[in-house]
């Protein structure tokens, strides 16, 4: 059996939407396949939130403090630290991308789809809760700035308490800067709504395989043996991406770790500010509602798919907020989930977005860590200008595709 198409996307999470929906804004028409449903995994239980773009690089997998002088001697070591701060530059290119056009696509997205994906500015307040650490956020504050980004704002414990009357007397001050934030679901849901209004096509499917002629892939074939012409493939499947990859000849290297969180109802609401510690992080929610999540004991990796849900994560999740706000122990727990996330190896932060190496047609988006639905909108407009295209990078965004290739596909060549 077999049934006609053009692009075809693997994966209905927020990534492979926003691919459909960026296709479809430039009347191409797309076939989104998932094997269980529009952001039934990690999209649809995220934190969905958009940092400021120049704070990714105090998270990324970048030491960008190696400065020592006598390191620096060694060239081969200046050079990889010259590489970092390259790739860094590229990232918090790709970050704005999607922080600028937010709000206006937000609007548009909303009339396309139909629906109110909860967007809301939500500052985030990074909280020091010693002197240490309250140094160290003040030089990141201080190397944003320095690098020309002027947003963020050094908050003194009365002025945090100002913000926060029920805080731990322990906090040493913070560093705000400014975020929004979406409902992962719906926004989710809204992009594969709006795409299908321009003609998308969401099927359910179980991609098994793919068929080929010469360095093409002609087709995409479902477990059920539906076999899905195709004159373009998109692999959007997070985790899978590298079972997918293996099929066509070279695996993506990639490494799953395993989030959760626990969502909680308050009797008040939590001030409109996500809150993040060295231990972990609270996000306010709709209504009462946060979501507390612990960082004790990550990186929780796993290596066989398995997304199951765990107490030690829930008791740490609680920890943590009550150490910073006491009152939240007095709150029902709501919701415990999580899902799995899909990095580079060593949990870098390498997400791939690009051409295949070996197949002219075939392209590859993935690794987004943490931030899938953060990267979504920059993701999904460079790729569907990519695949317009024919595979062309536009010579604005060339270094940056360039440094997002799947080159490792490249090296592992016999």
């Amino acid at each position: 059996m077999a049934v006609k198409d053009g692009v075809i996307i693997v994966g209905a999470g927020a990534i492979g939407c926003s691919i459909a929906y960026h296709l479809a804004r430039r009347s191409i028409t797309s076939q989104v396949i998932d094997r269980e449903g529009i952001a039934s995994r990690a999209s649809g239980k995220a934190w969905a939130i958009w940092r400021y773009p120049p704070t990714t690089l105090l998270v990324a997998d970048l030491d960008l403090t190696l400065s020592v002088p006598s390191l620096l001697a060694d060239m081969k070591l200046q050079s990889e630290i010259t590489q970092r701060q390259e790739y860094a530059q590229r990232m918090v290119d790709l970050h704005w991308i999607g922080y600028y056009r937010l709000p206006e696509a937000v609007r548009e997205l909303e009339e396309r789809g139909g629906i109110n994906v909860g967007y809301r500015e939500l500052p985030l307040v990074k909280i020091a809760l010693s002197e240490e650490i309250e140094e160290e956020y003040k030089k990141d504050l201080s190397a944003i700035r320095s690098a020309g980004h002027y947003e963020g704002d050094w908050l003194k414990p009365d002025e945090l308490r100002a913000i926060f009357p029920n805080i731990s007397p322990q906090i040493k001050g913070g560093v705000c800067f400014p975020g929004f934030k979406v409902e992962p679901y719906k926004y989710t849901l809204c992009l594969a709504q709006a795409a299908e209004k321009m003609g998308c096509t969401i099927r359910s499917g179980e991609v098994v395989g793919f068929g080929s002629q010469g360095s093409k892939v002609t087709s995409v074939v479902l477990s059920s043996g539906t076999e899905i012409e195709a004159t373009t493939v998109v692999l959007a499947m997070g985790p899978w991406i590298g079972q997918a990859t293996s099929w066509l000849g070279r695996e993506l290297p990639a490494q799953l770790l395993r989030e959760q969180c626990i969502r909680v109802e308050l009797s008040r609401p939590f001030p409109s500010y996500s809150i993040w510690t060295t231990e972990g992080a609270i996000i306010p929610e709709s209504g009462n509602q946060v979501l507390l999540h612990g960082f004790e004991g990550w990186p929780d990796l796993v290596t066989n798919f398995d997304s199951s849900l765990t107490e030690e994560s829930k008791l740490s999740a609680i920890e943590m907020a009550t150490r910073l706000f006491p009152e939240i122990e007095n709150g029902s727990i709501v919701e415990h989930r999580g899902d799995l996330e899909c990095w580079a190896p060593g949990l870098r932060m390498r997400p791939v977005l690009g051409r295949h190496p070996q197949w002219d047609n075939v392209y590859l988006a993935s690794r987004f860590g943490s931030r899938g639905i953060m990267l979504s909108l920059s993701a999904g407009e460079l790729m569907a200008e990519f695949i317009a295209r024919g595979g062309q990078a536009p010579y604005r965004v060339e270094k940056l595709l360039e440094t997002l290739s799947p080159t490792e596909l490249k090296e592992n060549k016999d």
